[in-house]
């Protein structure tokens, strides 16, 4: 399927709106045939002697002139009110259905984002994706409305006037129609060259959008180092870019309406001196001459909406072609379509099965907490291992810190147990099985991750807690609050639980943001916990309480720590030393004591946590 059936498929659905606006264009162009008529009979029949037309007389309208102009003038009137009330009615449902189709398009684009793994993000600017799903779809609904409509509706046009100027004069037809290859020809030769332009001036803009979008990111670290003037240079030569690729765009574009005006230009001066020598013959009429012209005027304009159709659906092609690249982006991370499904240690058994698969109880796997790793090794690149051959296990109930010196592969490891992505080789299993032979929901909701920056929404201090439990009640919101010893401060704030948190948490203190990330992971009760470094950017009485809700979070469920404090490791039951992407420390903190290895030497001030 090419690009602009593909395109097309997301109208479908409003097949039946299709009719409808099928009927009313059908209606419309017909209205529209009859408008030059009464102007043929006023003059040749009313301003003229020829006589009026037998049809008009079977109907009993008055030969009187006087009459005969009241007449004419109320069809014209009726005739004009008609064709413009049914291009109305079509065009409004032209719009409706061009809108649900940017709707279906645009909510697919955030669907397919969401599906893509972390490495796809990581190695994406986001603000070239926001402006792809938010402004390089309305490419679709221009596709539709001023692409697909206006074609149909111009070639619908073309043929019915080409039937009515065929029976109103031969030769005047032939030679209105020897524009159409001139047209051709300039449509071949622009159509490339614009599509390739429009190309480069929206992947111009998209690079506007990516600065805008880092600049507000890092507006505190601009200002803090006067790099106002710098950023502002920056993006000055970004946006003369895309002014630059956007001029050179619609430079070729009033280009190619000129060369096609000119073609229009041609064909209507010869249509009118071949016209008037024929009328000076005797061998057309006044009337039939204005009807001719009046045809051909609405038999260019068809001509011309396709001429700048190409105009049109090469620039949107252009920007169809990215949103595409998003929807065709594989998938790293995938599901199996006979995943198992998973639930907790004393959740009921819910969801589908696969047809023939065993009885409930046992296709389902509970999870207690017992995690493995298998010679498993990790790269982000083909050849690039950042974990290497890693192996370990881990008992139900029982906390592991993982520490290395920075950008070891300490958080790319445990990015792999929610399946963030997959290992290149080896396999990770939860309860003896492969993470690839679960459902991937299923599986994430039987884990808490803390992230070392706390990640708020800017909705309610309660939706926020309940936001990886939506349908929890007050009372579970408050006292997951008070585990997390963040219902202190809530209570200060001016609407307490019901406080609208801001973009990105800013009225929070680093803190108190983490804490409500904690007491997010309270609420969830996952009997598994991930946490990335989840005390590293905190001032000490922040990391005092904050450690303390971790050691009470951590109480009853497997958890994987990522620590660069020993205040937060101090307590658990296992340490995983990492160097190089691989395991060479395993052991009890008093066992890796002993052994005077990497953990020792960071316990007795030889080395600093990383």
């Amino acid at each position: 399927m090419n690009q602009l059936g593909r395109a097309l498929q997301f109208f479908r659905p409003d097949a039946h709106r299709l009719a409808v606006a099928l009927f009313l264009m059908l209606a419309s162009l017909a209205t529209n045939l009859l408008k030059p008529w009464p102007l043929a009979i006023l003059v040749d029949s009313v301003l003229g002697d020829k006589p009026l037309p037998l049809w008009l007389v079977s109907l009993g309208a008055s030969t009187q002139k006087e009459s005969m102009l009241a007449f004419l003038g109320i069809c014209v009137l009726v005739l004009h009110l008609a064709q413009g009330g049914l291009t109305t009615a079509q065009n409004y449902v032209a719009i409706q259905i061009g809108l649900n189709g940017l709707r279906r398009v645009r909510d697919e684009v955030f669907a397919c984002l969401q599906r893509l793994s972390t490495r796809f993000l990581q190695g994406a600017k986001s603000g070239e994706l926001i402006h792809r799903a938010a402004w390089d779809t309305y490419a679709f609904q221009t596709l539709f409305q001023q692409g697909l409509v206006t074609s149909v509706s111009a070639v619908m046009s073309l043929l019915l006037m080409l039937v009515v100027m065929w029976r109103v004069n031969k030769v005047l037809t032939l030679v209105a129609l020897l524009i159409v290859p001139m047209l051709a020809t300039v449509i071949k030769y622009f159509g490339r060259r614009m599509i390739d332009r429009g190309s480069a001036a929206q992947q111009a803009d998209s690079q506007v959008t990516t600065f805008v979008q880092q600049s507000i990111a890092a507006l505190p670290l601009t200002q803090s180092y006067g790099r106002e003037e710098h950023e502002a240079t920056t993006f000055n030569s970004r946006t003369a870019t895309a002014m630059e690729k956007r001029l050179t765009q619609h430079g070729w574009e009033l280009g190619y309406w000129l060369v096609v005006s000119v073609t229009f230009a041609v064909g209507t001066a010869g249509i009118i001196w071949l016209g008037g020598h024929q009328v000076l013959a005797g061998k057309l009429t006044v009337g039939q001459l204005l009807i001719f012209l009046a045809y051909l005027i609405q038999f260019y304009e068809p001509l011309n909406q396709l001429s700048h159709v190409g105009a049109t659906v090469t620039n949107s092609i252009a920007a169809t072609q990215r949103v595409f690249e998003i929807l065709d982006t594989p998938e790293d991370v995938r599901e199996s379509p006979k995943a198992r499904p998973v639930t907790g240690p004393q959740e009921p058994v819910t969801g589908a099965l696969p047809k023939g698969s065993a009885p409930a109880e046992s296709h389902v796997l509970r999870v207690t907490g017992r995690i493995e790793l298998d010679h498993v090794t990790f790269g982000y690149k083909k050849g690039q291992a950042i974990l290497e051959d890693i192996s370990f296990r881990v008992v139900a109930g029982q906390s592991v810190a993982i520490i290395g010196p920075s950008g070891v592969g300490k958080s790319t490891l445990l990015n792999l147990l929610p399946r963030f992505f997959d290992p290149t080789e080896g396999v990770v299993r939860l309860e003896g099985v492969d993470l690839r032979e679960l459902r991937l929901r299923d599986l994430r909701a039987q884990m808490a991750v803390v992230l070392q920056e706390p990640i708020l929404l800017p909705v309610s201090i309660a939706e926020n807690i309940a936001y990886g439990k939506p349908r929890a009640s007050r009372r579970q919101i408050e006292a997951a609050a008070r585990a997390a010893n963040a219902e202190e401060f809530i209570t200060r704030l001016p609407n307490g639980y019901m406080t609208i948190v801001g973009e990105g948490g800013t009225r929070l203190s680093v803190g108190e943001r983490q804490r409500l990330n904690l007491a997010r992971a309270f609420l969830k009760d996952a009997p598994i916990l991930l946490l990335d470094e989840p005390t590293s950017a905190l001032d000490v009485e922040s990391e005092e309480a904050v450690v303390r809700s971790l050691h009470e979070l951590m109480k009853g469920r497997t958890t994987l720590i990522v620590a660069h404090r020993l205040s937060t490791i101090s307590n658990v039951d296992k340490i995983l030393v990492l160097r190089d992407g691989r395991l060479i420390e395993e052991g009890t903190p008093s066992e890796l004591k002993s052994r005077d290895g990497y953990y020792a030497k960071v316990t007795k001030g030889q080395l600093v946590l990383e």
